[in-house]
This record gives C-alpha cells, sequence and structure tokens, in this order.
C-alpha cells in the first residue's frame, strides 16, 4: 500500500474473498448458509447496549409493524421481570407476547424455537437407517484386545456420541447403562462407535436400551453397520485382491447384499446426486428463489451484529436504523444474475477414491463426512454439475484401480496408495449458452492423481504409473467422440485429509501416443504442467493448484456486475485485494488507469504476473502482502466491492469495516473468550480493537449463481463512506 499515492481522483477497493488459502475448490465448496432458527435474535446483546436515544421513535403496538415483539427482551431474559421500557418495549416479555417473524420463524432463544430445533433433529436421526461405513475399524490405539473385525449380524453403530470419546469411554458409557457387549470401538473425532454383542439377545436389549436417549444436545441413534473387509496388518497391504473378493478371502458382493445394501437398496436414502447437489430436484427458478431467501437471512445477521459491536455511547448508524424499514436487512438485495450454463459447468472436479455401499472400489464423491461414519462412494454419472468428459475420465480411473496391485487410501488407518483424481479442463474462447455448447468448447484437459507413495516399492509405483498412463490415453482415444487429454501429474501427498497442501510435490508422467501406445514423449520433453482458460476473451494459464472459477460463463457476468458497481473510470486506481491469479483485475483493467493487485499466496502472484503478460496487459502490477486492516483505515478509500463465494466471511469482515470506531481502543486482553466464538462474534472482538477511522455503510447487494444445483452463490455487495 505504501507505493498507492495518498490522493486519487477516484479511488475504487476491489475486494474478490477466495474459498480456500491453497489454491483447491474441492466439490465440498464453502460452508452452505445457515438456518434463520440457529442465529442469535436481534436483541441478543449485554448490558445496557440496547437502550435507545430518547428521541428514538418507539412504535405503537396497535401499528404492529412486522418485527414488534418477535425477539425476546434481553433484560427480561437476565432479570426474569420487565425492562425500564415497560409495556412500549419493542421486544416480548414472555413467551405468551411472542409473535412469529415475518419469515414464519421463532426467536431462537424462544422455548417454541428450541422445541422445533430439537425435533427436526430427531427427525433428521431417525431418517438414517444406515451407517454408510465401508471401511472397517480397526484398533484405535486406545487400548484394548477386542479389535478383530466386527460381525454385521451381531453389531451396531451408535450415531451422534461426543467426537471427544474413544473406546474406553464408550465402554465405560455402555457399563454404566448396564448394556452387555462384547466389544466397543470409537474413534476420537468421529461421531459414531461401534459396538458388537455375544448373541442376538443382548443386541435387542441394548437397541431397546440406547435407542432414542439423550447425550448433551444430542439423540442417540442406534443404526447398523455396512462394513468391509480389510487387511488385519499392514504388512499385508500389498497382497494381490481378486475383484470381488476381500483380503480375507470373504466375498464383499455376498456380504452387502446380506446386510441389505445390495443394488437398487434405498434405504440410506443418500445419493451423490443430493450430497453434491441438494437442489437437483427443483427446477432452477425455484432454486434461486431458494438461495435469494437463504441470503437475506445472512444479510440480517450483519445488521444484528454490528448493532451488538456498536460501543456505547456512539449512535447507531444511519443504515442500521432504516434497516427496519427492510425487514432487517442492511440493504437492498437486488435478486440474483442467473449461469449462462446450468448442466456440466464446473471446469474442475475433485473425485475421491474408496469402496462403494456394495464394496466396489469406485472413484466419485463420497455419501457424507467421515467424522459421521460415512465413507462410502458413489459415482458421478448422476451429478448435473459435472461435465461428461470429467465422469469419463473417472471411470477409466476406476476401472484401471479394480486390477491394481496397489492399495487405495484407507481413512481409518491413514494407509494406501491411491487418494483422489482431480480433472481440470480448459475452454475456448466463446460464448456457452447450454451443456452441449460448453462441452465442445473445451479443448485441454489435464489430470492430477494424487497418491501416497511413502512406504512401497520404487520399482513397483514405476510400473503402476506406466500402466496408468497408458490407461488414460487408450480410454481417452476410445471414447467418441475422443477426449482431449493435454497433461497427466501426480501429486505425492502424506497427510490424512486429501486438501493437500499448495507445496505438495508434483510429477509429471509422459503420456503414450494415440497410436499403438507405446512409444512415449521423452522426459526432458515434458514441460510445466498448465492449461488454459478464457474470461472475457483474456486468456489465463491455470497450473495444477491455481485457483481459478469453477464456472467461467458465469464469472464473466460476476465481473462484469463488479465494474459497473464500482463506476470504473480511465482516473481509477483499483486495487484487487485477494487478486489470486489476477482474473478480476485483469479484466477491469482496459476500463481504468491502474489495477494493484494484492495476493498472500506468492506463487498466485507469479501466475498473476505471467497472465498479465501473456494478455499484453501494462497497467497491472501485482504484489504480495496482507491488507484487511489497511481497507478501514485508508481515509482515501471511498468505494469497496465485496465479492465473496462464502457469504458468511462477507458478514464478518463487512462488520469490522462497517462498525463505528469505538472512543477507547479495547485492547481484547480475554483472548481465551475467541475459542468459542463463530466468525461473526470474532468480528465483533475484532471491531472493538480497530483504529479510528471512518466506517463503510452497505449500500446494495446482489448474488451471481456461479455453483446451480447447489445451496452456494457469490454474493457482490457494495460499501462506501
Amino acid at each position: 500500500m505504501s507505493s498507492t499515492p495518498t490522493a486519487e481522483p477516484s479511488v475504487t477497493q476491489l475486494l474478490n474473498s477466495p474459498s480456500t488459502l491453497n489454491g483447491h475448490d474441492s466439490t465440498d465448496l464453502p460452508q452452505p448458509p445457515q438456518d434463520p432458527a440457529t442465529q442469535p435474535p436481534d436483541d441478543a446483546v449485554s448490558g445496557d447496549k440496547r437502550k435507545r436515544e430518547e428521541n428514538d421513535d418507539v412504535p405503537n403496538p396497535s401499528a404492529a409493524p412486522p418485527l414488534w415483539k418477535t425477539s425476546l427482551c434481553s433484560f427480561f431474559r437476565r432479570e426474569a421481570k420487565t425492562c425500564g421500557h415497560g409495556s412500549e418495549c419493542r421486544y416480548a416479555h414472555g413467551e405468551a407476547e411472542l409473535r412469529a417473524r415475518p419469515d414464519n420463524t421463532w426467536d431462537p432463544t424462544s422455548e417454541r424455537a428450541k422445541k422445533q430445533k430439537l425435533e427436526e433433529k430427531i427427525e433428521e436421526c431417525m431418517a438414517l437407517d444406515n451407517v454408510m461405513m465401508t471401511e472397517a475399524v480397526d484398533d484405535d490405539g486406545d487400548g484394548g484386545s477386542d479389535a478383530g473385525g466386527l460381525d454385521p449380524e451381531l453389531s451396531k453403530c451408535l450415531v451422534h456420541l461426543p467426537r471427544n470419546w474413544k473406546s474406553e469411554k464408550l465402554k465405560e458409557f455402555l457399563s454404566e447403562k448396564a448394556i452387555e457387549f462384547k466389544s466397543a470401538k470409537k474413534k476420537k473425532g468421529m461421531a459414531l462407535g461401534f459396538v458388537s454383542f455375544e448373541n442376538a439377545e443382548q443386541l435387542q436389549t441394548a437397541v431397546k436400551e440406547l435407542e432414542g436417549i439423550s447425550i448433551g444436545n444430542k439423540v442417540m441413534k442406534v443404526a447398523d453397520v455396512i462394513p468391509r473387509s480389510f487387511e488385519k496388518r499392514t504388512k499385508s497391504i500389498l497382497a494381490p485382491r481378486i475383484p470381488g473378493v476381500g483380503l480375507d478371502g470373504e466375498n464383499v458382493d455376498d456380504s452387502m447384499l446380506a446386510n441389505g445394501s445390495g443394488d437398487g437398496d434405498g434405504t440410506t436414502g443418500r445419493s451423490a446426486r443430493k450430497v453434491v447437489t441438494p437442489l437437483a430436484h427443483m427446477s432452477y427458478d425455484d432454486q434461486l428463489e431458494h438461495k435469494k431467501s437463504s441470503l437475506m437471512q445472512i444479510l440480517k445477521r450483519l445488521t444484528r451484529n454490528t448493532r451488538k459491536a456498536c460501543p456505547d455511547g456512539i449512535p447507531l448508524p444511519e443504515w442500521i436504523v432504516k434497516s427496519r424499514e427492510l425487514g432487517g436487512l442492511p440493504c437492498s438485495l437486488d435478486g440474483i444474475l442467473t449461469s449462462p450454463v446450468v448442466k456440466g459447468y464446473r471446469n474442475k472436479c475433485e473425485f475421491s477414491v474408496g469402496y462403494s455401499l456394495q464394496g466396489k472400489v469406485t472413484v466419485g464423491f463420497m455419501l457424507g463426512n467421515f467424522r459421521d461414519g460415512v465413507t462410502a462412494v458413489e459415482e458421478p454419472f448422476d451429478c448435473p454439475n459435472v461435465s461428461r468428459i470429467s465422469s469419463k475420465y473417472a471411470s477409466i480411473f476406476q476401472e484401471f484401480l479394480q486390477h491394481s496391485s496397489l492399495p487405495i487410501w484407507n481413512r481409518f488407518k491413514n494407509i494406501g496408495f491411491w487418494r483422489q483424481l482431480t480433472v481440470r479442463e480448459g475452454r475456448r474462447p466463446g460464448i456457452a449458452t447450454d451443456s452441449e455448447h460448453c462441452e465442445a468448447n473445451i479443448v485441454e484437459v489435464m489430470l492430477i492423481v494424487q497418491v501416497s507413495s511413502s512406504g512401497f516399492d520404487d520399482a513397483q509405483i514405476t510400473s503402476e504409473y506406466e500402466r496408468l498412463a497408458q490407461a488414460f490415453a487408450a480410454g481417452a482415444a476410445a471414447s467418441s467422440p475422443a477426449l482431449p487429454l493435454t497433461f497427466l501429474v501426480i501429486q505425492d501427498h502424506q497427510g490424512i485429509s486429501n486438501a493437500a497442501p499448495a507445496d505438495a510435490p508434483l510429477h509429471t508422467l509422459s503420456i503414450p501416443k494415440a497410436e499403438g501406445g507405446s512409444k512415449k514423449q521423452a522426459a526432458d520433453s515434458v514441460v510445466e504442467p498448465k492449461i488454459h482458460d478464457y474470461i472475457n476473451n483474456l486468456k489465463f494459464c491455470i497450473s495444477p493448484t491455481a485457483f481459478f472459477q469453477v464456472n467461467t460463463p458465469a464469472a464473466e457476468k460476476l465481473y462484469s456486475l463488479a465494474g459497473d458497481w464500482a463506476q470504473l473510470g480511465p482516473d481509477t486506481l483499483l486495487f484487487d485485494v485477494c487478486c489470486g491469479t489476477g482474473t478480476i483485475g485483469l479484466t477491469l483493467a482496459h476500463r481504468v488507469g491502474m489495477v494493484v493487485g494484492i495476493e498472500m499466496n506468492a506463487s498466485a502472484v507469479s501466475d498473476a504476473r505471467r497472465n498479465a503478460e501473456i494478455n499484453d496487459i501494462k497497467n497491472c502490477r501485482f504484489v504480495c502482502a496482507k491488507v484487511i486492516k489497511a481497507l478501514r483505515t485508508h481515509a482515501d478509500l471511498r468505494k469497496l466491492v465485496y465479492i465473496s463465494c462464502n457469504p458468511e466471511t462477507l458478514v464478518a469482515n463487512a462488520i469490522e469495516l462497517c462498525t463505528p470506531s469505538p472512543e477507547k481502543i479495547d485492547k481484547n486482553k480475554n483472548n481465551r473468550a475467541w475459542r468459542n466464538m463463530g466468525s461473526a462474534g470474532l468480528a465483533r472482538h475484532r471491531a472493538k480493537s480497530m483504529p479510528a477511522s471512518e466506517p463503510f455503510r452497505p449500500v446494495k447487494a446482489m448474488a451471481v449463481d456461479i455453483f446451480p444445483h447447489t445451496v452456494h452463490c457469490e454474493l457482490v455487495m457494495l460499501l462506501e463512506r
């Protein structure tokens, strides 16, 4: 920021908040909008924070404004008596006075809301028929000699256990309940445990005693187990497998069918389509309406939390007072811009490697979270956001793994070799109007196969890599039409999660030529792996781990909207904060005098500079730095366009940017309280130590549907001061 002129005719700030810091944007994209029933009430403040100025107008109860008596009075909750405002208080002094909010929800602190939330949890819990566990639970290191395999006929899974419990704690809990059992296993960090019994009588008694009991704020569910047979010892991991047979000789398919998990079984109620694209069952218009409703609830949190963060003795900002006229919104929400392509739009897909419910090695999407006891993987063919090309490469990789001598990754033991497949697609310039046209524009494909090579023989690995390259090349050539294949990259990652750091080792494999498949590229002829894509007719270079928008046609709408709201001109100095590879700044460079891109990831800065050179753009500079606090304290920054794929992050940052500065800075000495705070609470805490500066105010907001069929979308907000 030191190189920025202190006085400019027009200074525009463009803030782009990326989904991750390491450049990954997996199919489990940022967190979805939260239910309004879980949000804090409008009046959840402490002390006399909510005391109004004497000249404030008190709503007339007979007029019944939309929010009249829709929240419980905070003073009444603390003291159990009427507050100083008496009958003129706009907040309810008991459950009898409480009214439903305009969106038909209740104050989350009320008994009605708590009861409704508990009922929803019970319904959700009871809807779970099976735990989709396709990997066996071995000894988790807590001790105990009962680490053998589970008998599906005499085993049950206890769901919604405390995550900090281990096997010993689970055994202690069962003993306290006088439950007889053979073995009990619980891995720390997971919300479930496995219990086996000596006979059917013990099992039936345990189910009767345990089903539906409460542990803390959770309701326990006793579920069936869908187990798989794994090797008993790590040294047997290299043993060759016969398709359809477990390593201990058990027929996998028969065991799955015996457990009620055969093909066509719908008891689990889950599928890759429901998990990855939960809104796919709706029409596109209904999806947009659903997202708009969710965004309105999230934006109301900005108003509520900024009101809480306002220092004592400082008048509320005008936009907070006027929010009552907008139903609690901080500014107008001008709708959602639609995506030009709604099917097969993703140019990057990350497929997990695991086992299906039938015990088959599968490449696709997990049906839930590992910590919730879900390890089953399902093929992506029914997911409308995945292109045909990506699905086909997942199928080719899956077929290869059926006969590989190296094992797939075991999420319980954290051992194995094959982990994940990422497919990145590069398109030629052109306007995509539908999925077929979008697919026709795909001319480059980069495959990144994630492995964990530690502990495996180098010669065996090299042999498998050669077979892998041949399989992908042959599968691409055999498809009709033939699939593009530009680069095949191996990413070696030793961590527990598949989310590898940006500096994880990469190795490019030579791809056999189409004819015959025997001739290979020379090792020294392999260039740096990268593909290209276009936004607004600008060419962008994409490396294996670089962040890039997954829906480029919709991204063009997003960037154009940002430029229009910023009111750019030839004298504008445009800051592209958290610029990544520079896509926003470069697409708007022709409309401004100068672009300064600021990014904390050094490799992304290098990509941004290279993209500027590729497109012969001279008025852009990219620097590596942190600038979040500087946005608020830089007096010359008068306009800010905030773009975020995670509205929750936008709310947290906007609280800091829009809260009036306190007269006396709070040093925030009570750091221990931070551990239990959410993002909004942390933002309120940081706002107390914000240096004296003029706050921004929300002007308007609009969403862009970058992710059709999911609950996510990009949110754009204009802030001014």
